[in-house]
């Protein structure tokens, strides 16, 4: 099977997938989902065959009934989706394979061997689907309410949606990612600044993050481990870097709250006795899309809590090995 990446927009990605002689289309194309961390997508197909399993399900026996077509039959139709399942990206697919004499099979698609060749359009979307067993028919149906958040965005706008992101300081960006991926599964968002980009040094920046004179961000990350908020990595050149904070400090390096209305936010923490370091500015890479914005707040305590207004999301490349987890938007369970 060959794949090429079409077009993306906004976490919305169109692939297509050409299948080679012989391959098992079903198989490859999950294959292909996990390979590349799809949770959510939709195809479909146009192609030819030698052979399938196809499905009937009989509420009788609470199960699909196989049956094996064993001629040349042209794909005329293959429509499907893929969420996630209890071990990863599911694929369900329907099909219509015509036959010689122009009548046609359907079904329930397990498995199809292409020949001589089979055209696929995946698009991927940026919301996560799941799949939960329904205890009437013991099948993995989609679960609208799985793939949203437990609890609605809160009604007033000068409260923020939720944590966005959390910020960590590490000596070197690779060895913590290793180390990330290995312990905990984690999977890289994007590179936000990469060493072969400027360091991000200078008065403006001092001020605008609360950096101390001369220190340089020299790579920045965004990680996601499992479910729920991102984690933003950073590597810095410092002169006198001071040892990683213990349970007896307070605070970490930042916690990012994703807000609708920066400006009644900002007011909200100031009255509460925060501390802007600087006027908003624009966010980072793949953070920079329309509208965006973001402002550091010190907290009484000294701690840095970060807003940021994203209101028309990030957007990711080619590299990108997951979607940044986000709060649910306003009024939308």
């Amino acid at each position: 099977m060959k794949s090429a990446l079409l077009h993306e927009d906004g976490g919305l990605r169109r692939y297509v997938l050409v299948m080679d002689e012989g391959d098992e289309a079903f198989a490859e194309i999950t294959a292909f989902a996990a390979d590349r961390g799809i949770r959510a997508a939709s195809i479909t197909a146009i192609g030819a065959a030698r052979g399938a399993t196809l499905g009937y399900f009989d509420p009788a026996v609470g199960d699909y009934v196989y049956s094996t077509c064993s001629e040349q039959v042209e794909l005329a139709s293959c429509v499907g989706d893929i969420a996630m399942g209890a071990d990863g990206p599911a694929l369900h697919a329907h099909v219509v394979l015509g036959r010689r004499d122009g009548t046609a099979l359907a079904g329930h698609l397990r498995a199809i061997e292409v020949f001589p060749t089979m055209e696929v359009t995946l698009v991927e979307s940026p919301a996560h689907l799941v799949k939960r067993i329904d205890p009437q028919t013991g099948l993995a149906l989609i679960a609208i309410d799985a793939a949203l958040d437990d609890e609605p965005a809160p009604a007033d706008p000068s409260l923020p949606r939720g944590v966005n992101h959390i910020g960590l300081t590490v000596p070197d960006l690779d060895q913590a990612t290793a180390f990330l991926r290995a312990a905990f599964g984690a999977r890289v968002a994007y590179d936000g600044l990469t060493r072969d980009d400027e360091p991000r040094r200078g008065p403006d920046i001092e001020r605008a993050l609360g950096l101390p004179p001369g220190a340089a961000i020299v790579a920045q990350r965004m990680i996601r481990i499992g479910t729920g908020p991102g984690l933003e990595v950073f590597e810095l050149e410092h002169t006198d870097p001071q040892p990683a904070a213990g349970l007896a400090d307070l605070g970490w390096g930042h916690v990012s709250l994703l807000v609708d209305d920066l400006d009644a936010v900002l007011a909200r923490a100031t009255a509460a006795g925060g501390r802007a370091l600087d006027a908003p500015h624009p966010n980072s890479r793949h953070e920079d899309t329309p509208g965006n914005a973001s402002i550091y707040v010190l907290a009484p305590w000294g701690s840095i809590i970060e807003l940021q207004t994203l209101p028309n999301g990030h957007w990711y490349g080619s590299g990108s090995e997951t979607d940044v987890w986000s709060p649910s938007r306003r009024g939308i369970r």
